[in-house]
């Protein structure tokens, strides 16, 4: 063991990687601090430029964009109450308040704090429990796997949408898009219609930037090109306004911690993701507060809670990936295919075959916590500036990058007409409240499940009652059957 942790220490712990960690975070946090885009967009459109850079480099710096994001939506949140992104939300009941009172210093750095504090822990957890979850996985079978992935994409469809049928909708035309191509087994063609290019099935990343980014920009452009208007911040003469003294950082220590836990609790079960962290955190530091009449007028507590929790759900949702080869959330998806582009299959056997190249990652990663500490700093002062650029600056640019990406990924125009068919299909998923998040998964996650449970039906001769003889394949179609049960019963009482 010490042995792996040291070459993957000489490894990963170069001037390179670290500016790859360090590049990653300050493009998410400046990409996050602008209202309507996000680090999954972000992410989506760097992954086809890393193709000939080293795995550790590329990794790196597409997750320290995911987390810097994150944080960066804050800045917007606090400053306009204009959340850059949608997890941001709860951080701007209290953060927008405390701009209003002329501590809008005090706010962003206890944002910036928290959602360090809140990366570190979920990073912590991510390097302790990977390695014996990774273990235990490598006992599963085809039959414990496939169903294992549809317990999965049962919570990803009943959590991704507004409704668990629009889910299941969603989850199922994923599932149909992953068929396209070759057979994994017999090799025959499916749905290619004739198409040589549809012979290795979709392309992923053309796929990616589609549904992810140019979708996005088309909802927007239909919503208006709206400037982002800056207001005056009240100027406040009190030094400690513009800072955060020992004893608010210590009182709000307590409520850190919890939703640190409470974020990687969240970022380890698919399909929760960062949104419901941080609400969630959010409401546990009003509820547990001794004054809870103060929030949403200005509590420094209810902007560390949302923010540490939100920063949580980045590390902690790489252990499903790493571990099972199942994404915690939609950017942990985009990163999957960050690492089949570099040869590594995220699953129980990555850690026994690239020990050195998981093990870096994880020093990598609790590294560019610190970096985040430092880098977004300069970003608060040039927050008004960076949340009032035009929209109608940034779209063209966008899309621009969205061509770009599509043709370089293999220097073939059908990709681009690929990423142009979902980015108009991503745009009517979003105005028919479908979840391109769940169809996302559904399409990563297909095939393997399809593999497993055709060699689970082999082994057992066809007969299906293989995935209740076993006792962890009945156990999680258990688990399957009561999350359809929760999730219908929680739709019901939520329409009364």
């Amino acid at each position: 063991m010490l042995e792996t942790l040291t070459a993957a220490a000489s490894q990963a712990l170069t001037l390179s990687n670290f500016f790859g960690a360090a590049l990653g975070i300050f493009l998410g946090s400046l990409l996050g601090a602008v209202p309507g885009l996000n680090g999954t967009m972000a992410i989506a459109l760097l992954t086809p430029v890393t193709y000939t850079w080293s795995p550790l480099f590329a990794i790196a710096m597409l997750v320290g964009c995911w987390k810097g994001s994150v944080y960066g939506g804050s800045i917007s949140a606090i400053l306009l109450n204009a959340p850059g992104t949608p997890e941001a939300a709860a951080t701007a009941f209290d953060g927008y308040p405390m701009t209003k009172q002329g501590k809008a210093g005090k706010a962003l750095k206890m944002a910036l704090y928290a959602s360090v504090i809140g990366a570190l822990f979920s990073d912590t957890l991510l390097m302790v429990a990977s390695p014996p979850i990774a273990a235990m996985a490598l006992m599963f079978g085809p039959a414990e796997l496939a169903m294992l992935i549809l317990f999965a994409l049962v919570v990803v469809a009943g959590t991704g949408a507004k409704s668990q049928l629009k889910g299941l909708i969603s989850t199922a035309l994923g599932l149909l898009l992953a068929t396209v191509g070759l057979d994994p087994i017999t090799t025959q063609q499916r749905f290619t219609f004739g198409s040589i290019d549809l012979d290795a099935g979709i392309g992923l990343l053309a796929m990616l930037i589609g549904l992810l980014v140019m979708s996005e920009v088309l909802v927007q452009m239909e919503e208006g090109w709206k400037d982002a208007h800056a207001e005056v911040m009240i100027r406040s003469d009190d030094p400690d306004a513009s800072r955060v003294t020992w004893p608010e950082l210590k009182g709000s220590l307590g409520t850190i911690f919890r939703s640190s836990l409470l974020g990687s609790f969240c970022g380890a079960l698919p399909g929760v993701g960062s949104i419901t962290a941080a609400f969630m955190g959010y409401d546990q530091a009003r509820r547990l507060s001794k004054h809870p009449e103060r929030f949403g007028k200005g509590e420094i507590k209810g902007v560390a809670a949302p923010e540490a929790a939100n920063n949580a759900v980045c590390g902690a949702g790489l252990i499903p990936l790493v571990t099972l080869g199942i994404p915690g959330a939609l950017s942990a998806a985009v990163i999957m295919g960050a690492f089949m582009i570099h040869g590594l299959a995220p699953g129980p056997m990555l850690m026994l075959e690239h020990p050195e190249t998981i093990y870096g990652l994880f020093m990598l990663l609790i590294l560019s916590d610190f970096f985040m500490l430092i880098i977004p700093l300069p970003l608060m002062k040039m927050g008004q500036w960076v949340i009032s650029v035009p929209r109608a600056y940034l779209f063209p640019v966008i899309l621009t990058l969205c061509v770009i990406g599509a043709f370089g990924t293999h220097q073939n125009l059908f990709d681009v007409k690929v990423m142009v068919f979902f980015g108009v299909l991503g745009y009517f998923l979003k105005k028919w409240e479908l979840s391109p998040a769940a169809l996302l998964i559904a399409f990563i996650l297909g095939p393997m499940a399809e593999v497993y449970l055709r060699q689970a039906l082999k082994i057992s001769g066809g007969d299906p009652g293989i995935f209740i003889t076993k006792p962890l394949a009945a156990s999680f179609l258990a688990l399957t059957v009561a999350a359809m049960a929760w999730t219908t019963l929680r739709n019901r009482r939520g329409g009364r």
